[in-house]
């Protein structure tokens, strides 16, 4: 099970620590608002009030176990870029954290942020690709326990053809769409998020999977989940 810590519960953090606990995910929510904690104790695994900006307070809960630190804080950037260096030195292994803006976005990358969400402006490019697009989630209505996720490549598909993979008939995904880099990386690069990609519709059989692909499949969330 994915251990994850939400740092800060405004509307983002409180949606992002819910949702991941629908999932399935083991999550710690923390905040100083008293209220808050409350509030949301009764979905999810944890919840901690206190000043997640204090380093020995992060280690004595455990965060730097958890294989996901979300840092959700916006109104205080100088605690939200100080949370971010203090998760990377506990050994955290994933830290996303959230900006308002691109300047804010590359001082949290600079401290070691190896995602950083601005959820105003993702929404933003989302809404004007679904317009623009006709994106197929606006016309078909999944089934419960059923979604449309875009997740990146399983290590062990890269080189392999889709007819050998077998993922409808094996796996019960189906591919919808392969969202691949233009340019590819050298071996031991990562991507920052400001490459070029290109969008692989219906994918054949034939079509080998590379390192970096992004995945738009629909499956039940339990299946999709063995992929995360």
């Amino acid at each position: 099970m994915m251990k994850v810590a939400v740092l800060g519960l405004g509307k983002f953090g409180y949606g992002v620590a819910t949702e991941l606990s629908r999932l399935g995910a083991e999550v710690l929510a923390v905040d100083r608002n008293r209220r808050l904690i409350e509030e949301i104790s009764h979905h999810v695994a944890q919840a901690e009030g206190f000043d997640a900006s204090e380093p020995q307070l992060l280690a004595a809960r455990g965060v730097g176990k958890m294989d996901v630190a979300v840092v959700a804080i916006g109104d205080n950037f100088e605690s939200s870029v100080l949370i971010t260096m203090h998760c990377k030195s506990l050994g955290v292994p994933l830290v996303a954290a959230k900006a308002l803006n691109s300047e804010q976005e590359a001082v949290l990358r600079k401290v070691g942020a190896d995602h950083v969400i601005k959820p105003e402006e993702d929404m933003g490019k989302r809404l004007a690709e679904h317009l623009v697009h006709k994106s197929i989630v606006n016309f078909v209505e999944l089934p419960p326990g059923f979604s449309l996720r875009s997740l990146p490549v399983p290590p062990d598909w890269v080189g392999q053809n889709l007819a050998a993979l077998r993922l409808l008939s094996e796996k019960r995904l189906n591919l919808i769409q392969i969202d691949r880099l233009k340019e590819p990386l050298a071996p031991d690069a990562v991507p920052t998020g400001d490459e070029v990609r290109v969008k692989l519709p219906l994918p054949e059989g034939r079509t080998v999977l590379q390192a970096h692909d992004l995945l738009d499949l629909i499956g039940s969330d339990q299946d999709l989940r063995k992929l995360e």
